[in-house]
């Protein structure tokens, strides 16, 4: 691979970071003009009529949580079924090996009511 290879990759880098430099010098350029009406917390067009910060429930984030660990799951599940033909038994036990220890754990939250929305 020469240098005219990467040349492109070069360009790109170089007008990304002329361009991000050049937004971060005019933004300091200009006049800070702060006043009360622009330092009001605004979301969507609606003014805030209760505290900014809210409590949220334990569940919220267990949802959460257990949503990313069985999304996760299926980012590793899918290569491997890809390329189960060439690769044999070996991947086979090691994917039905992790399945069984995810449904497992799927089985404890599900029995511990995790998965309820209260």
């Amino acid at each position: 691979m020469t240098l005219s290879d990467y040349l492109p990759l070069l360009v790109f880098l170089a007008a990304g970071a002329l361009i991000g430099s050049a937004l971060l010098v005019l933004g300091k350029i200009g006049r800070a003009r702060p006043n009360q009406v622009k330092g009001l917390p605004y979301e969507s067009g609606i003014l805030a009529t209760t505290p900014v910060r809210q409590r949220f429930s334990i569940d919220y984030y267990l949802t959460a949580m257990l949503f990313i660990v069985f999304d996760i799951e299926l980012a590793f599940i899918y290569p491997i079924v890809v390329v189960l033909r060439d690769t044999g038994t070996a991947a086979l036990v090691s994917l039905l090996t992790f399945v069984v220890t995810v449904v497992i754990a799927l089985v404890y939250v599900w029995r511990k009511g995790a998965l309820e929305w209260r």
